[in-house]
């Protein structure tokens, strides 16, 4: 079977990937959009089916609220003995585990360690029964982003039983930015691959050793050279089981940002060599059947919300109700949308398409229903009561502990006479535009293409929402169907 890079469109920042069988599992960052942690199924490696998350909630109030650039990152996956482990680190709040014997169902939330400054956890379980943890530190926190950090742990893995010893100081090798480590155990050795020099421009580590807490020897062993795949880097070594080895990795694109690409991995030499000679490919063969499955994006509701939607807070049950088919949103309030719990929203799965959602809104004074491209420059189309409006937010950070300041401005606007109206947002090469009518004949533009703009560590993020801009509950929007179409 053929694959061409990217493998998914969609901004899975930070992958990391197991094999339990036949079954390939792969798991990703979610910060502050819940449920977090989403989990990707596959067979082949090349195509996924998203089964599920292994977060439903942030165990902290403080998640009520989106809390951009905190939340969930750069999670781990593993198996033993018929149970799953997902590893996450809340930056702020400490270590995590999630456990689970099926990983389209429920997760356990465990707190493993209540820590600041922790990032990117990967267990290892040895082969003498004996379990280690090995994380990376955020600079925004700590001050201090290029060790790793390496730990022994309880038998069962959730508890940190001692305070750790530095194994790999990156400042020694010239390595700034060192992150995202997961190790490994082969042949006997302890290997540690990793990322370094940053996520627009690095380039990815094999660290080897014969004790886990070294001394490491270092090599690179994947990186841009004359390939247009810039920063190639941060994610999981998989077997096949049919005598091949891969890697899973994200390429950042900009508001895209971070899509998955497969890289084939070669140990002949001793060492991880991963692509072609080190640098990515563009494209491949895989020796295994074809896996038919996809993400999905349109949702006509009709068993409720689709896996693909993610609040931008904890969910809230006052937000919205199932009407199976249609989803009624209610008009919470919110000083703004970029601070709106109850924006909904999903990743691109593809580059170039068209967003419809067909809207009846019963709106009340200071109410908006409608469609948003989030980041931390974002576009919004909505309807409130006898106009449409087009508007463009920019969100400014202040510090770690205060909320971003939102300046939101009105683009244009039309009178529109109807409680129901279709809405498009139109992607193409990075820009967004916007039109509205009563059905897709009708449809007439509304402003111009706008640049579209990463959020916090996210790629763009297209969605929908109803929201009270006055500080009260409004009234509602019912959301009859969203529909995706590739251009």
């Amino acid at each position: 079977m053929r694959y061409t890079n990217p493998i998914l469109y969609g901004d899975y920042s930070d992958p990391d990937v197991i094999r339990v069988g036949e079954d390939f599992f792969m798991v990703s960052s979610s910060f502050t959009y819940v449920p977090g942690i989403p989990v990707l199924h596959s067979r082949d490696l090349a195509h996924w089916e998203l089964i599920g998350y292994a977060a439903r909630r942030l165990p902290f109030a403080r998640y009520d609220r989106p809390a951009h650039k905190c939340g969930l990152w750069a999670p781990s996956i593993r198996y033993r003995s018929g149970t799953f482990y997902v590893y996450a680190c809340m930056p702020d709040e400490g270590l995590f585990a999630f456990i689970t014997r099926d990983p389209a169902g429920e997760w356990e939330c465990r707190c493993v360690k209540d820590v600041t400054g922790w990032i990117d956890p990967c267990p290892l379980f040895d082969d003498d029964g004996r379990v280690w943890l090995v994380h990376g530190l955020a600079a925004s926190r700590v001050g201090i982003n290029n060790v790793l950090y390496a730990h022994e742990m309880s038998a069962d893995g959730l508890n940190v039983m001692d305070k750790g010893r530095l194994i790999y100081n990156g400042a020694e090798h010239h390595d700034t930015t060192v992150e995202g480590p997961k190790v490994y155990k082969r042949k006997g050795m302890y290997w540690i691959l990793c990322p370094a020099g940053g996520v627009k421009t690095g380039y990815q580590l094999a660290l080897r050793a014969e004790n886990i807490f070294g001394p490491y020897e270092r090599r690179v062993v994947l990186s841009q050279g004359g390939t247009p795949v810039n920063g190639p880097h941060q994610g999981g070594w998989v077997d096949d089981g049919h005598g091949k080895d891969w890697f899973i990795h994200f390429q950042d694109r900009n508001a895209y940002g971070r899509v998955t690409h497969l890289q084939p991995v070669d140990w002949s030499g001793g060492w991880p060599v991963m692509g072609r000679k080190g640098e990515p490919v563009p494209s491949g063969e895989i020796d295994l059947p074809p896996f038919a499955a996809n993400i999905p994006t349109s949702d006509d509701f009709k068993s409720g919300l689709g896996l693909q939607w993610q609040w931008q807070a904890n969910p809230n049950k006052d937000w919205y109700a199932e009407l199976k088919p249609g989803l009624r949103l209610y008009a919470a309030p919110s000083e703004s949308l970029f601070h709106a719990g109850n924006f909904l929203s999903q990743l691109m799965q593809s580059h170039d398409f068209d967003m419809d959602a067909q809207f009846a809104v019963h709106a009340r004074d200071g109410d908006l229903s409608g469609l948003c491209m989030m980041g931390y420059t974002f576009y919004y189309l909505a309807l409130g009561q006898g106009r449409v409006s087009l508007k463009r937010g920019t969100a400014e950070e202040i510090s770690l502990r205060t909320p971003e300041k939102v300046t939101e401005v009105q683009i244009a606007e039309d009178t529109w006479d109807d409680f129901r109206i279709l809405l498009r947002m139109r992607v193409r090469h990075g820009s967004v535009s916007f039109f509205f009518g009563k059905d897709v004949r009708s449809l007439r533009p509304l402003g111009g293409e706008y640049p579209m703009a990463c959020g916090g560590w996210t790629g763009a993020r297209p969605g929908l929402f109803t929201l009270n801009t006055l500080g009260r509950w409004g009234g509602w929007a019912d959301v009859e169907a969203v529909r995706f179409i590739q251009a």
